[in-house]
């Protein structure tokens, strides 16, 4: 008897997302009969569910991922050939680099204590911005031409406020 091909629902869903509980048998009796009927209806199930127990009781990296025997003696000519050539009398910019670095970091530190020290000596604060804004606002009310409507308004309002009758 030839078993049709399921169509992908909620139970290779489950089985998929429950592999480790699977392969186990950790599941209770009733879903466990469901999911073997399952696995003998589906075959990619059953090939995912066979494919991890038996990557699940043999972890053990297959044959193919290890290097070949003259990875190793390969990688340590290419490690003492790298010594070899570092041994050997260094460049005028290696040198230069390896001095003028630290100098580097010590004149910049240096230079943020100095730059530091400057700025905060002196009384160089700046006033708060609501400082300055009342300030030019007022400064703008004595920069108003007498006779002008703005004039009369203000000289209107200084009026009322000195002769308080």
């Amino acid at each position: 008897m030839k078993k049709e091909k399921p169509i992908r629902n909620g139970a290779c869903a489950f089985i998929r997302s429950h592999l480790i509980s699977v392969v186990g048998g950790e599941a209770p009796g009733a879903a466990f009969s469901r999911i073997k009927d399952h696995l003998d209806a589906c075959p990619e199930c059953a090939s995912i569910v066979r494919r991890f127990s038996e990557a699940w009781k043999d972890p053990v990296c297959p044959p193919e991922a290890w290097p070949s025997p003259a990875f190793l003696p390969g990688l340590i000519e290419r490690i003492e050939a790298g010594e070899v050539s570092r041994l050997g009398r260094p460049g005028v910019f290696a040198i230069a680099r390896r001095v003028l670095r630290p100098a580097a970091v010590a004149a910049i530190f240096l230079a943020g204590i100095f730059a530091g020290h400057e700025m905060g000596r002196g009384n160089n604060t700046s006033p708060p911005p609501e400082a300055s804004y009342a300030e030019g606002l007022f400064d703008s009310f004595q920069s108003i031409p007498s006779g002008s409507v703005a004039g009369f308004y203000v000289n209107l309002q200084k009026s009322t406020k000195e002769d308080p009758k």
